[in-house]
């Protein structure tokens, strides 16, 4: 019974533990992604009239992570006190949620994609023109919105530990089932192959070409997609582990979901980082119109 008592004690300080930590990670989340992707977009579009599709894309990204970060002090408060905003806005935040990671992961997997066409084959991407960009973006936020629509049936409050919490209820293993399936597939499963598949085939085709240090938006683009999948990989690592076992661990739940949003705060550093280039890009094209200008 002592024994008993004791293994219920070292559990329950293990979830206090994990969810001081989870709220600690989120709150740095908040503090340093909000400003900094507030910051990108105010950088980026700068850049929008220059005709390249990468910083349209960069900015996408920049507000589907803004997105997924300015709701995070209700989830700290509700990971500390427990969900007491309600039902509503319990599937509200979670489908604002779910619908900006979706809208991330699938431009981190087409900026792989359109890195490849772009610096490969750049006759056959101009095909595209302004509307096809356009379309691509629109794309992306609709079928985000489609990908994250399960939150608003699933997810619920139930009272767990003497606390109401905003977490996914399942009616049956078979719909827990397909929800990971589909998290796994688009989330880590597809985009993974883009950057397997599109970086790999360029890096071979430009790093025996002398330009290739020219390519600084195609390192910053990998960059992105690196950091995407270092701080993803856990959380999905998690929803394999939960395909395979009945039970679900809140603590595992609440650790890599918070991973999963340093992504998004870590976007803006590696803007910065690559901010010099950025600049040369708009510079360069200032005076490729000043140029045109003066030969009309």
């Amino acid at each position: 019974m002592k024994m008993e008592y004791q293994n219920i004690s070292n559990s329950s300080q293990f979830a206090c533990t994990s969810v001081v930590v989870s709220s600690t990670v989120l709150g740095l989340c908040f503090a340093l992604g909000v400003p900094g992707n507030i910051a990108v977009l105010v950088m980026l579009t700068q850049h929008l009239k220059e005709g390249s599709f990468t910083p349209k894309l960069m900015l996408n990204l920049a507000v589907s992570d803004l997105l997924s970060l300015i709701s995070l002090p209700v989830w700290i408060y509700a990971l500390l006190n427990g969900w007491v905003f309600g039902q509503g806005l319990c599937k509200l935040f979670s489908y604002v949620v779910y619908w900006s990671l979706y809208s991330s992961v699938l431009s981190v997997t087409l900026l792989s994609v359109q890195r490849y066409l772009q610096v490969l084959y750049p006759q056959r991407w101009a095909k595209l023109g302004q509307k096809g960009q356009k379309g691509l973006i629109f794309g992306i936020w609709t079928s985000s919105g489609a990908l994250g629509s399960y939150a608003l049936y699933f997810r619920n409050v139930k009272q767990m530990d003497r606390l109401p919490v905003c977490h996914q209820d399942y009616r049956n293993n078979q719909d827990k089932l397909v929800v990971l399936l589909v998290e796994t597939l688009v989330m880590f499963l597809v985009p993974l192959f883009s950057l397997l598949f599109f970086y790999l085939r360029l890096h071979q085709r430009i790093s025996q070409s002398a330009s290739f240090k020219s390519h600084r938006l195609t390192k910053l683009a990998i960059r992105i997609v690196v950091a995407f999948f270092i701080f993803s990989t856990p959380c999905m690592i998690n929803n394999l582990v939960l395909m395979a076992v009945s039970w679900e661990s809140d603590v595992s739940n609440n650790v890599t979901g918070a991973l999963f949003f340093i992504n998004s705060c870590v976007n803006p550093f590696l803007y910065a980082f690559s901010a010099r280039t950025l600049r040369c890009r708009r510079k360069q094209h200032s005076d490729e119109l000043q140029h045109q200008n003066e030969t009309e």
